[in-house]
């Protein structure tokens, strides 16, 4: 679907180019280079004009829509593709500990030593202090 839309918007790219191209300036410019003066004639004094520029606003018009549907489309697909490549390379993450437990200690990179036990590790946590009793009731 989006080779056809690209197509049809490189088609009417070449086509508005050629349209304003044959529009007749100030000076019938291009137009008249092409044989713009006969269809002048044929449509009439203004005619080839208000054809020629309604023309080109319709087909700017249509332009205008397949460049933002591409757009559109482009997004969605780059940032789907990367949000799905990011996510396949993520590892999970490990599961928390259970509040209490002590955590096991992260292993050392090869080439290098491990690291010395501290202090703080082999003494025991401390225990938790009771909540003072509520005040009697009469």
């Amino acid at each position: 679907m989006i080779v056809f839309f690209t197509v049809i918007h490189v088609l009417l790219c070449v086509f508005m180019i050629f349209v304003i191209l044959l529009q007749p300036g100030k000076d019938a410019g291009m137009g008249a280079a092409l044989g713009g003066g006969a269809a002048t004639s044929a449509f009439g004094g203004r005619g080839a004009v208000t054809f020629l520029s309604k023309l080109t606003a319709v087909c700017a018009g249509l332009f205008f829509l397949t460049s933002l549907g591409l757009s559109f489309v482009g997004v969605r697909a780059s940032v789907t593709s990367s949000v799905a490549a990011k996510a396949a390379a993520k590892p999970a993450p490990a599961p928390a500990p259970a509040p209490g437990s002590a955590a096991p200690a992260p292993e050392p990179a090869q080439g290098t030593a491990a690291p010395a036990p501290k202090a703080s590790d082999a003494e025991p946590a401390p225990a938790p202090t009771p909540a003072p009793a509520a005040p009697a009731q009469k």
